[in-house]
């Protein structure tokens, strides 16, 4: 091809030269290598992007539009074939595959123990969160079946466990309450005057209303965005603003229990700055506190707390399963409480009535929806990213794959038919998850044991634990959010990786403690948009260029030994071009290649103007001979080991022009001599690696034109190179 001789090709350049070669011998194998790939990419045809486009594209590709899409989509999904109906009943109903590929004999028994196992920490647990969430301890109990039952028949995930948590009672929570203050200056009040039973009575009915709303409402969103394919939400909210959102989070249910552990009235406080009201609170009422619910309570954290750390944490693996400590705190305070009569000697609180059976069935009422639909939606949003979070990692371990939507379908269908049974969103637990899966959890048939667990104590067993002491479920409430607080330690890490992940996590914990939840959520979510404008407003540039030795471009402030082209540029710009950044883009393009066209253009009159001594009247100069100046391209060969990198087209000049602008040159020099250095233009070709736009839009199109104009009147040509 280049007229050596031998047995070598242009591709046997590119394996590595043996080491014991000479230098003088390395030296002359690189050189020919290198002559050898330039003439081969100088015979590469260069085509438009157009031009591929139109000559290798598939012919459906071309000429597909959105409403052919949809119609031919809309017909295959509405076939009604044997094998369509398959295919579908395996995509809405996953556990049909899962079950397919059971193994009974080894999976079964792993199963029913993990069940059991999580099933004994649902009962504490699902009565403990629904007392934060301002509900009866039995709303708990049903969470804990319900929904998860329904769960069961949608679920990608085969490890975690579904039902109550702390964030989202917490949500819940603070919406019953707002909504019960609306109600109890309205219709609630005259009942609530006479602190009769019937009005508590009538009280507790109306905050189960609004949870099954809330539920309702939950689920029917989480539906719609799971059929609509909106999983990816997600993806915004992301490790650093998830783990800053919930260890705020965390302080907020620390704070909303302390009143329990100390036995003292504190209100609860819906609007902003709620967790400095609570403490101004708190500590005007300590002269009244309970001190044996206070002892009792403190009892419960330290049994807790040093079953948790020093024995279930460090023998986990040699521990068959973890010790049902939380289990035991609630069966032997409610002895204790029973046989011992706290209620009644030291005016310790206790749960009350819990009603045996299952509830009917029930269609939610809907009071002053419109006040918090909104924060329906969001609760069931964070709900879905604590869920699928928990869903990925446990996927990513045991090696399968999930489904965001199939899941967010799974969790909207559970909340949804658990509104029907007094129930509030179900989430994702982090604690249950992780003793499922440690306790061998294989599948989701261990949520059928741990549900079926759960329906024995409500038919039959809930009433005996009418009298635990709240100030237990407090503690478990608090030893529980030991993780999450733990979370903190994760700044310093983050700080180091990444500041704007750490500036992320530290903002969206303030604005949750110091705000609110809710408002906090919507916070951390702008000030992550914020800070990916940031990030791509701080993009670099780098000018490439070819390496000596290799045929290989890359950025000359990573890399020595570069082979600057004397008449091309080449610019790449690692991010998306859009409205944000497009200001920015120009201004680094001029930077790197050193050519700002405004000031060039001035630059090119003056030269002109001062190299010609024919022509007295400089206004005329400029009205003709400058323009021509503009856009022409110097004469003078130019001497480059790549002859052919850049074709010349007329985008720089025309063949009319060069002629002009070569007569006109060569007068000059026969009467003010050479003038090697007339043209202060650097480079002529200019190309953008555009193979870092993952997205542009009708803002960076019209900076990309502006540029090209620009740079065309001075005579530069720009090419885009790497177009997606």
């Amino acid at each position: 091809m280049d007229g050596t001789t031998g047995n070598s090709s242009p591709m046997h350049g590119r394996k590595s030269i043996p080491d014991h070669v000479s230098m003088e011998t390395r030296a002359r194998s690189a050189s020919t290598w290198t002559t050898r790939t330039t003439l081969l990419s100088s015979e590469r045809p260069i085509y438009r992007t157009r031009t591929v486009r139109d000559r290798f594209l598939k012919i459906e590709e071309k000429n597909k539009s959105l409403k052919d899409t949809v119609q031919r989509k809309l017909k295959n999904s509405c076939r009604c074939t044997s094998d369509q109906w398959k295919r579908w009943a395996l995509s809405v109903f996953p556990f049909i595959r899962i079950m397919r590929r059971y193994e009974w004999r080894s999976d079964l028994p792993s199963d029913i123990v993990a069940g059991l196992t999580v099933g004994i920490m649902q009962l504490p647990q699902g009565m403990a969160y629904a007392m934060l969430a301002d509900l009866p301890p039995v709303v708990g109990l049903y969470m804990s079946f319900f929904p998860v039952i329904i769960y069961f028949f949608f679920a990608t995930s085969k490890q975690i466990s579904m039902g109550t948590v702390a964030v989202v009672s917490l949500m819940t929570g603070g919406v019953i309450s707002s909504q019960t203050s609306l109600w109890q200056e309205g219709p609630g009040e005259a009942l609530l005057a006479n602190s009769t039973a019937g009005g508590e009575a009538d009280e507790i009915a109306f905050k189960i209303s609004i949870a099954a709303s809330i539920s309702f409402i939950s689920g029917i969103a989480q539906v719609g965005m799971g059929v609509f394919r909106f999983g990816f939400v997600t993806t915004y909210m992301g490790d650093a603003m998830v783990s800053g959102f919930t260890t705020g989070a965390a302080v907020h249910v620390f704070t909303s229990q302390v009143k329990y552990v100390f036995g003292i009235q504190v209100p609860r406080y819906p609007n902003l700055f709620q967790i400095i009201n609570t403490y101004v609170q708190v500590f005007k009422e300590l002269p009244n506190t309970n001190l044996a619910t206070l002892l009792l309570s403190v009892i419960c954290m330290i049994i807790l707390y040093i079953v948790k750390v020093y024995i279930n944490q460090r023998y986990k693996t040699k521990l068959k399963m973890p010790v049902p400590v939380e289990l035991i705190v609630v069966v032997v305070s409610t002895l204790a409480s029973h046989y011992g009569k706290f209620n009644e000697r030291w005016n310790i609180k206790v749960v009350g009535e819990i009603p045996a059976g299952l509830p009917s069935p029930k269609f939610p009422t809907f009071t002053n929806v419109g006040d918090y639909a909104l924060d329906c939606v969001i609760i069931g949003v964070v709900a879905f990213a604590q869920s699928v979070s928990l869903a990925v990692l446990m996927a990513k371990k045991h090696h399968y794959d999930i489904d965001s939507n199939k899941e967010m379908i799974g969790y909207g269908m559970g909340t949804f038919f658990g509104s029907f049974f007094s129930c509030y969103p179900i989430a994702a637990s982090v604690s249950r998850s992780s003793v499922q899966d440690s306790a061998g959890g294989r599948s989701q048939l261990a949520t059928l044991v741990s549900a079926s667990l759960v329906l024995i104590v409500i038919l039959f067993i809930g009433p005996l634990f009418e009298n635990l002491p709240n100030c237990a479920l407090s503690a478990i409430i608090m030893v529980a959010l030991r993780s999450m607080f733990l979370q903190v330690l994760e700044i310093k890490t983050l700080f180091k990786t990444s500041p704007f992940d750490c500036a992320i996590w530290v903002f969206t914990f303030l604005s949750v403690v110091i705000l609110h939840v809710d408002m906090g959520l919507v916070a951390g979510i702008l000030f992550s948009f914020f800070t990916v404008v940031v990030r791509s407003q701080s993009t670099k540039v780098n000018t490439l260029e070819k390496l000596s030795e290799l045929d290989e471009y890359r950025p000359i402030s990573l890399y020595t030994k570069t082979e600057p082209h004397p008449r091309i540029r080449i610019v790449a710009y690692n991010s998306p071009l859009y409205y944000a950044n497009s200001e920015l883009f120009l201004k680094h393009v001029h930077r790197e290649t050193g050519v700002k066209p405004e000031k060039m253009r001035k630059v090119l009159k003056k030269l002109m103007t001062l190299n010609d001594p024919l022509h007295s009247n400089k206004k005329k100069m400029h009205d003709s001979k400058i323009v021509e100046m503009e856009t022409v391209t110097p004469v003078a060969p130019v001497t480059s080991v790549y002859p052919q990198s850049v074709p010349h087209t007329g985008d720089a000049t025309s063949n009319g022009d060069s002629t002009r602008a070569s007569t006109m040159m060569t007068h000059r020099a026969s009467i003010i001599g050479p003038l090697p250095n007339l043209d202060p233009r650097p480079f002529l070709y200019l190309i953008i690696d555009c193979s870092a736009f993952t997205f542009i839009d009708p803002v960076g199109i019209k900076i990309l034109k502006q540029m090209i104009e620009d740079y065309k009147t001075i005579g530069i040509s720009t090419y885009l190179g790497g177009i997606r």
